[in-house]
């Protein structure tokens, strides 16, 4: 009878273990999904004719690629609320990437 009682103490704890750690999984995920999104949706790019405006993207890196996808510049961005001059860059279309987020930009 004890036989009995410990292999089914046993399991029931061997299937709590199991379902806890298959919740504490769900939960890593569902935490860095939310924070991919915040990090997408909080960086944000705008360029006016001679300079890039970059917010919430502190710690980050704006790099600055042509059409041919040859990187012509890399930026550390170090403040929440960065402007950065690009008269010094040809005319032409370039495309702007912080962490996830993407623009693209021509320069006239």
């Amino acid at each position: 009878m004890n036989k009995k009682i410990l292999i089914l103490l046993t399991l029931t704890m061997l299937f709590a273990t199991h379902q806890s750690a298959q919740a504490q999984d769900v939960q890593k995920v569902q935490t860095e999904k939310t924070q991919i999104e915040a990090e997408q949706q909080a960086v944000s790019i705008t360029v006016s004719e001679s300079a890039i405006h970059v917010k919430n993207a502190e710690k980050q890196i704006l790099e600055i690629y042509n059409l041919a996808g040859v990187k012509v510049n890399s930026i550390r961005i170090d403040s929440a609320d960065k402007v950065i001059e690009i008269a010094s860059l040809p005319k032409g279309c370039y495309i702007l990437k912080v962490g996830k987020t993407v623009r693209k930009c021509y320069l006239k």
